[in-house]
């Protein structure tokens, strides 16, 4: 009968998904229709979902939520932009390099892969293609670029499978950094040798005066991902606190420095951020009933024994999982990923000795990859949309940055200390 219900489950996943029903809608409606077939009550439904929420990590969402629609709208990412041009600009291929860089800095302040390719795909691609790049070269390179804004911390898929797996999300952030910077060193490394065949040139080389007055300009920026990130690693704030801090700063700068937004403006950021906070609230809620019904059907146990009796090594398992959620990612976006694999497939991680926090990043770099996967690559049409340009040209640009990507992801699998080294320096093993 459990196994029965299983595949009646998970059919009627698969098809609300394909009707085009939202994911918190798909794991809340199933997982209640489930639970009360096993006999739990409503109460103890809704007993279960508050205990979930009874957690402090969900309260820094709403403040990251609104440092991100804060720095959306209001201009950081030109002035990150011009920052790093300063630099890289009159290198080989420096407009591109730099627009990376800003796109890293963007992500380390965003948390968001598709705001992240809204901001700088509004302001990168016009500019590549204004300086003699190839369009399809800069709406790849663009869309491929803002998908580090959920492996370089913060995240908000992070922070989704720190409650899940019940992993310490600030060792999650850690664990993103160095393989998000070699994702960005990567692009970087590729724009440099095939600069002159995509058709940029460099610009001008900048003089000192100008250097010190765009990186001034845009300090206030740099102080966000600085003190979000350097307090939590630090010790000296929690992440609640860091999540705080981080949305005050984006909200002076906006208002008061750069003076691109309005007071007028906080309420539209505040209900926009609200908003996508209930959105998060409620696909939590779904995740965790759903968990329950599959605690409850002995599902994860099974397999566990199944895959201890097995013998099945670590790196065999790690194999299995990554063509797997390549294959989800073609079909599923990256929270739809979270939600229904980590509940069972994290015991099974735990029995054979992976460490969360590596398993976490080869789960986010997959959804990174998701991101950049027809048909429904969510950053593929995002980039479409705002260039108005054909998604399949947009597929073509992304494709030697996805190659790129799975080396990345072949790296991170297979040498986890490009992922622990940092976490266990930082907070032990």
């Amino acid at each position: 009968m459990t196994l029965l219900l299983l595949i009646v489950g998970f059919v009627a996943v698969c098809a609300l998904l394909v009707i085009g029903a939202p994911i918190y809608v798909v794991l809340t409606s199933v997982a209640i229709a489930l639970l009360l077939n096993e006999g739990v009550t409503v109460a103890g439904l809704g007993q279960h979902g508050l205990d979930t929420l009874n957690t402090p990590v969900l309260v820094s969402v709403p403040f990251f939520l609104l440092a991100a629609v804060t720095m959306r709208g209001g201009g950081i990412a030109k002035v990150l932009f011009d920052a790093a041009l300063t630099w890289i600009g009159a290198m080989r291929g420096g407009l591109a390099i730099a627009g990376v860089v800003a796109t890293a800095i963007f992500a380390a302040i965003n948390g968001s892969s598709m705001a992240t390719a809204l901001a700088m795909g509004t302001l990168l691609v016009p500019m590549l293609i204004d300086n003699g790049y190839s369009p399809r070269f800069a709406m790849g390179l663009t869309a491929a670029s803002a998908t580090l804004g959920i492996l370089i911390p913060p995240s908000l898929p992070m922070i989704l499978i720190g409650i899940i797996a019940e992993e310490s999300v600030p060792r999650l952030f850690v664990g993103g950094v160095v393989p998000g910077l070699l994702q960005a060193a990567l692009f970087g490394l590729y724009i440099y040798f095939v600069a002159d065949k995509v058709g940029g040139h460099p610009l001008p080389r900048a003089s000192r005066h100008e250097i010190i007055q765009k990186n001034v300009h845009a300090f206030p920026a740099y102080a966000i991902p600085i003190v979000v990130l350097g307090g939590i690693y630090g010790g000296f704030v929690t992440l609640t606190e860091a999540a705080v801090l981080g949305a005050t700063i984006a909200i002076i700068a906006v208002l008061f420095v750069y003076r691109t937004g309005k007071l007028r403006d906080l309420r539209a950021l505040f209900s926009e951020a609200i908003d996508r906070t209930g959105v998060v609230t409620v696909k939590i809620v779904g995740a965790a009933l759903l968990s329950l019904w599959i605690i409850k059907s002995g599902l994860p146990q099974t397999l566990t024994q199944m895959v201890a009796d097995s013998g099945l090594k670590a790196w065999q398992f790690l194999t299995f999982m990554n063509i797997f959620l390549i294959v989800m990612g073609m079909f599923l976006e990256g929270s739809a990923i979270i939600l229904i694999v980590l509940p069972i497939v994290a015991p099974i991680v735990k029995t054979l000795g992976i460490d969360m926090t590596h398993f976490g990043v080869i789960l986010i770099i997959n959804i990174e990859l998701a991101l950049l996967s027809p048909p429904i690559g969510l950053n593929l049409f995002i980039m479409a949309n705002v260039t108005r340009r054909p998604v399949a040209e947009v597929i073509r640009g992304t494709a030697p940055f996805f190659l790129l990507m799975l080396g990345l992801l072949v790296l991170v699998t297979y040498v986890p200390e490009v992922t622990t080294w940092l976490p266990n320096l930082a907070f032990g093993k």
